[in-house]
């Protein structure tokens, strides 16, 4: 593959990977929603400022006590009219979403109640699942996604009106929790199911980003196939046959849209697991030996529902990502990356110069650097 086709498939994926709410085919064409720009108007805030509070979950639960953030949000060209009123106390985090309609009055359009104790990250998309579903007994598909619509412009003005340190506060990310819950109803509704499906976001459990929905990370798809295939052909140079054909087909199938990397993750690993019950016990022994600086599988929720024993992370082992500062490692530290992903890929490419409101203050530059050089 040309150096310059990668580059180009490197700035295609950086500039539409991290893609809030759904992508519908229509014509051959993607069609991204659309975001809704307004003004922004600051009614009370009072939010914290020492980012040191966030670097440690434990700290974060015996200091972070109090905050408050109240704003409404007037549609350009429109009536509409989006209000949060979210507050802290005592380390439990109420937020409360309103919208008004025309001339109507103020609709209470999402009302969350998230006790801030440690751990409560990791149970975040359970309790997006939840709301979800009663957005979507409350309301229609159409106000469903007009409301996620509007959301999505609101993060950029929340941080270029509060700055940096303010931004991160829990009562300002409430609108992230808000807008998933809206964009998983959404996705709910356009596949006809009747589950309302939010993967968490290994990025947001490691506080390395802000609170999406693994289903609505997005990659190109033409991007994902060239990457894999260029790492397909490293491997089996190494001796390895591993060839993960229902991933690449369906990439190919997907080819000039836009896909969740949680879907792809899914299919490598799964693919793997295969791979990995077909190996005789000397070759898993061989295998092993041969990539011991590779990953271990750290939390058995990351595991297909077919793993079979293997010790390989493996997106570390065909993306190549080993140390924790690696990109595509869902974290940042030193030693052994403990588990990989296209997400977290998404995500540390996105961050290559920590601009983006989605890179949080544990950013490092330029990550993918050493083991992703288009």
């Amino acid at each position: 593959m040309s150096p310059i086709k990668l580059k180009f498939l490197f700035a295609t994926a950086l500039l539409f990977s991290i893609v809030l709410g759904s992508c519908n085919m229509q014509d051959e064409e993607i069609q991204i929603p659309e975001r809704v720009f307004g003004r922004l108007e600051v009614l009370k805030r009072n939010l914290n400022t020492d980012l040191d509070l966030f670097a440690n979950s434990k700290q974060k639960s015996e200091l972070y006590y109090e905050s408050n953030l109240s704003f409404e949000y007037q549609v350009t060209g429109a009536k509409e009219q989006i209000k949060l009123d979210a507050s802290i106390e005592k380390n439990r985090l109420l937020s409360v979403l309103s919208y008004k309609k025309d001339e109507l009055g103020w609709v209470e359009a999402s009302n969350l109640a998230i006790d801030l104790q440690e751990g409560y990250k990791g149970k975040m998309n359970i309790l997006i699942e939840k709301h979800a579903g009663s957005l979507k007994k409350k309301f229609d598909l159409a106000t469903v996604s007009r409301i996620a619509n509007i959301l999505e412009g609101l993060p950029e003005l929340l941080y270029n009106e509060l700055g940096r340190k303010e931004f991160y506060d829990e009562s300002t990310m409430s609108i992230y929790y808000h807008l998933a819950a809206f964009n998983t109803a959404r996705r709910s509704y356009e596949s006809r199911s009747r589950d309302c499906q939010c993967e968490v976001n290994p990025n947001y459990i490691g506080e390395k980003s802000t609170f999406f929905c693994a289903e609505d990370i997005l990659i190109n798809a033409d991007f994902a196939f060239e990457i894999t295939k260029e790492r397909l052909a490293i491997k089996q140079a190494e001796g390895y046959q591993f060839n993960p054909n229902t991933l690449l087909k369906y990439l190919i199938q997907e080819s000039g849209q836009f896909v969740a990397a949680s879907k792809i993750d899914k299919l490598v690993r799964d693919e793997f697991d295969s791979y990995w019950k077909k190996l005789k016990e000397n070759e898993r022994k061989q295998f092993y030996n041969n990539n011991l600086t590779l990953s271990m599988f750290s939390t058995i929720t990351t595991r297909s529902d077919s793993y079979d024993g293997s010790p390989m992370d493996p997106f570390c082992w065909i993306y190549d990502v080993r140390s924790g500062s690696d990109c595509g490692c869902c974290g940042n530290y030193s030693g052994a990356c403990w588990y990989c992903s296209w997400i977290c890929f998404v995500h540390d490419y996105g961050c290559q110069t920590c601009n983006r409101i989605e890179c949080f203050w544990g950013c490092v530059p330029e990550p993918c650097a050493n083991n992703w050089n288009p």
